[in-house]
Formats: structure tokens, C-alpha cells, sequence
């Protein structure tokens, strides 16, 4: 297992480069064992027993997971400031699934309060999955590029293309500097909780709550807005100026070309946070909140097979009139991604079809819904690279 920390600083060799020659195997030691000196120097400096405790059980996980790693940093009177932790199945799983990351340190349950921060995402399966843990010294910028930093580098340099957070303003400066080529977007969830205890207007609310997730124009949620303003007398409140700079971070209008996988929606963070309350208190000292956050890994995954075992022996009732392309469907994908295309599929039968227009290679295909029939959608077709593309983004 390798430590952040301070950097070891091994003495230079004057010698000859003849006596160079042969390589490390002429070494009385291997790397492993450097690396295992090294840390068992910076875990004798740590003066608090619990934390070595934590420290040294990690480190013995690697035992059984050699993937499992593990990145810590002291600070100037031996105590521990950071501490990010991650095993093997989460890195893995980080590869396939890390396009999208989300991260809260709302949690301090445990003994020092220290404010816990849990990596996510969602699996092929549109189930939570974990991808590591960490504590954080305080929750200021610093320790926030520290906890990412380490992320990335346990994860070979995989960064994510869009950022879920709570909208923390250290959290938000953190993500701007590690990833800056990222889509940065706050946690529906934690939005309308901020909503609902500064405004008493129900009606605003619900304004607020299509916004979030409403497939509407940049300049339709503008407009919004300023009536909005007007309506609920919001221009001499300062939560709702803040909410208003952050715009791009939360309005789907801003937002609804970029893949967020489920992330856009309250019930994820919200379960998450449900679960957590379930492994931890305010007694668990670090090994103890270490070792009962693998009871909560565990049991996602034990979710995860339950899915992929459904996926794999069970077949849904056909039922659409497109039968052959919901039997090809069954096969390519997850039963949960499954409905979620067939919720398209049965949509297709409730379109008029209106015109369709070929330009070069391009077709242009416009619909209406049966329902409504002044809507209509456009939809381009490239026929060289096989590509569809609907104005509403899905």
C-alpha cells in the first residue's frame, strides 16, 4: 500500500556507473520493501493510538486486496489531517462507471467529527455504487484538492467529466482546480432542501422544482426567473442572488445536453445519505468507522448481484408492438436500463409522424405528440456514423 506524505529523500550514490551495473536484482532489498520501510517510519510519527489503529488496518487489507490502497497525511503535530481509502472492486468499478462522480461531506458521525466524504456513482444497473471514502482534516479548500488529488491518482489518472456536489463553496473552488475540464453540477437534493428552508412559498417551490429538472430553453428559465423575482419579492434575498449566480450548476436548461446518469434526480443522494445513517453514530471511533463503511459497501453490492443475476436468468414479458427491436433490447441491455428504453419504445406509439427531409447524408424527421399535437420534435438521423440526435436530449 503506497502513503501520500512527505516525500522520502533516499541519499545520493557517488559511485562508479561499473558499479551500477546489474540492476535492482544486485539490491539487498526490493522496492516492496522500501516502500513498507517508508511508511512504517511516517506510521511511528502518528501519536494517536486510533488512528494508527485505522492506518495499520488498512494497510493489512492490501494482505487479501493487493489493489486496496490507501492515502493519509499528518499534521505538524503528528496527527492525522486527511485520510482517503479505496479497494480494489471500487477502483474497478470507478473505470466503468466513473464518467460521473459525485461526492458529500455532509456526514460527521463519529467520534471527532470529522466530516466524512464518500465517493459515487451509478452502475449498469442504475444502482449507487462506491467508489472510496475519505476524512477530511476541515472542510476548506486545501483538503478538498488533497481528497480529489488522491482520487485521482489511486484511480490512474481517470478524471470525471461531470462533478456532483452540495454546492459548498470550497467544494466548488476544489473541483474548478483539480478538474477544470469538468461539468460541475449541485445535487438536486441538497438544492431543494436549501429551497425549502429559506422560502415559505409552496408555489415557488414547485417553481423551483422544474427548473431542476423541466426541459425548457436557456432563455425560457431566464424569463422565469424574472418574473419569479417580481412574484416572490426574491431581489433583496441573498440566498436566492447566490442561487441565481450558480445557475449553470443546477437549472437543466443549462444543464440538459450533459450526461449526469440519474444524478439530476433527488433520490440518489437522498438514499445515500438514508443508508449512511444506518452503519454509523457518533461513538465510532476511525477503525470503527472504517470497518462499518464496509458494511455499507457491502451491502450495495450484495444489491449489485442481486440485479446482474435478474439480468441474466430472467426474461421480460414482451409486450409492444415492436417486438423484434424490444427482444434485441432484452439482450443488450441491464433489466433496469431495459425499462427505461421500453418507457421510449411504448412513447412511439403516441407520435404523429409530420415530415421527414433529407439534406446530403443528414434526414431530418419531425413529430408531434398525439396528446399535443402544436409540439412538435425534431430529430436528425446521420446516415454515414449512424447517429441520432432528438432536440430533447435523451
Amino acid at each position: 500500500m503506497g502513503y501520500s506524505g512527505t516525500a522520502y529523500q533516499p541519499q545520493r550514490y557517488w559511485g562508479t556507473w561499473q558499479e551500477f551495473l546489474g540492476g535492482y536484482s544486485l539490491l539487498g532489498f526490493t522496492k516492496k520493501d522500501a516502500y513498507n520501510y517508508i511508511e512504517k517510519s511516517k506510521r511511528d510519527k502518528i501519536t494517536d493510538g486510533d488512528t494508527n489503529a485505522a492506518v495499520i488496518y488498512l494497510e493489512g487489507k492490501a494482505t487479501a486486496d493487493p489493489m486496496s490502497m490507501a492515502r493519509y497525511n499528518l499534521t505538524d503535530d503528528g496527527m492525522l489531517a486527511n485520510l482517503f481509502w479505496v479497494d480494489g472492486a471500487s477502483q474497478v468499478d470507478y473505470q466503468y462507471f466513473g464518467d460521473v462522480l459525485a461526492f458529500d461531506s455532509t456526514y460527521k458521525k463519529n467520534k471527532y467529527k470529522r466530516s466524512l466524504v464518500i465517493f459515487s456513482g451509478t452502475n449498469n444497473h442504475k444502482q449507487t455504487t462506491i467508489f472510496g471514502f475519505g476524512l477530511v482534516l476541515d472542510e476548506r479548500i486545501p483538503s478538498y484538492m488533497w481528497m480529489l488529488e488522491s482520487l485521482v491518482e489511486v484511480m490512474c489518472g481517470k478524471t470525471p467529466s461531470v462533478v456532483v456536489t452540495d454546492g459548498d463553496d470550497a467544494m466548488i473552488a476544489a473541483v474548478r482546480k483539480v478538474f477544470p475540464r469538468a461539468t460541475h453540477r449541485l445535487c438536486a437534493w441538497h438544492l431543494q432542501r436549501n429551497v425549502t428552508s429559506n422560502s415559505n412559498e409552496e408555489m415557488f417551490q414547485n417553481v423551483f422544482a422544474k427548473w431542476l429538472y423541466a426541459d425548457m430553453e436557456i432563455a425560457d428559465f431566464e424569463a422565469e426567473w424574472t418574473q419569479a423575482v417580481i412574484d416572490f419579492e426574491l431581489s433583496d434575498k441573498l440566498w436566492a442572488s447566490q442561487m441565481y449566480e450558480k445557475r449553470e450548476m443546477w437549472a437543466n436548461a443549462y444543464l440538459r445536453n450533459k450526461f449526469c446518469d440519474g444524478f439530476r434526480m433527488t433520490s440518489r443522494c437522498e438514499g445515500i445519505n438514508a443508508n449512511v445513517k444506518k452503519f454509523l453514530t457518533y461513538r465510532h471511533n476511525i477503525l470503527e468507522l472504517v470497518q462499518n463503511l464496509e458494511l455499507l459497501v457491502r451491502e450495495y453490492r450484495n444489491n449489485e448481484l442481486s440485479a446482474q443475476f435478474n439480468t441474466l436468468y430472467s426474461m421480460p414479458v414482451i409486450i409492444s408492438c415492436l417486438d423484434s427491436i424490444e427482444r434485441s433490447a432484452v439482450k443488450v441491455y441491464t433489466r433496469a436500463v431495459f425499462n427505461e428504453v421500453k418507457k421510449e419504445m411504448d412513447r412511439v406509439g403516441t407520435v404523429n409522424f409530420v415530415s421527414r427531409t433529407r439534406v446530403s447524408t443528414t434526414i431530418l424527421y419531425i413529430i408531434e405528440d398525439y396528446g399535443n399535437p402544436g409540439r412538435r420534435v425534431m430529430m436528425l438521423f446521420e446516415n454515414n456514423v449512424v447517429k441520432l440526435e432528438c432536440r430533447c436530449r435523451f
